[in-house]
């Protein structure tokens, strides 16, 4: 009976050892995946000419992105726009990072260079559904469209825009000397409306 019971306990004592193993050899390809990216900040000016979605990683090991696809819809699900991303991994640790996906004048107009490039029109400025592959697939309200500012995902609060790629390079479109001109612009409307 004791020998019976101390190998019982052997042979439970091994299946540990084993699955511990299992784990430990499993947890870099389980830490490395895709799934924890969120959308932080979605962006159009009204032409639907300068766009941007910002996605963010706060847990790390989501290197695995390539192959996965980016998909806007309409309100009414009729139409869709879809982005398959290019079959790499991302390099470094993913924490505390964004993915930026943008128009290709982004860049020109003030903002960072995206990492990947969406066509024009990409999103639905009065509002639609984001599918990705990452946490938070939703439907968003309608973008601002000022060409100032942009929507905290998926429903507010409406901010001034600050895209982030990959690199940490941040910015705001348009350029901050085109704000100020573009406030001007309206103050001397303003002050000449009143005027007359």
């Amino acid at each position: 009976m004791v020998i019976q019971s101390w190998s019982q306990a052997a042979r439970r004592l091994m299946y540990c050892a084993a699955a511990c193993i299992a784990i430990a050899v499993m947890s870099p390809s389980a830490k490395a995946a895709f799934h924890l990216w969120a959308i932080n900040e979605i962006y159009s000016n009204s032409s639907g000419s300068l766009q941007f979605i910002e996605l963010t990683d706060t847990f790390g090991g989501q290197n695995f992105v390539g192959g996965l696809n980016l998909q806007a819809f309409n309100t009414d699900g009729t139409q869709n726009h879809l982005f398959t991303l290019p079959n790499t991994t991302l390099p470094g640790s993913t924490l505390n990072h964004s993915l930026l996906f943008g128009t290709a004048g982004l860049q020109a107009a003030g903002g960072p260079t995206p990492d990947y490039i969406i066509p024009d029109g990409f999103l639905y400025t009065p509002g639609g559904f984001i599918s990705f592959f990452g946490l938070n697939s939703n439907a968003y309200t309608g973008l601002p469209s000022d060409g100032i500012h942009s929507l905290l995902f998926p429903t507010g609060p409406v901010t001034v825009n600050s895209p982030r790629n990959y690199a940490g390079q941040t910015g705001t479109v348009p350029a901050p000397a085109s704000l100020v001109l573009a406030a001007g612009g309206g103050w001397l409307a303003l002050r000449r409306r009143r005027s007359a």
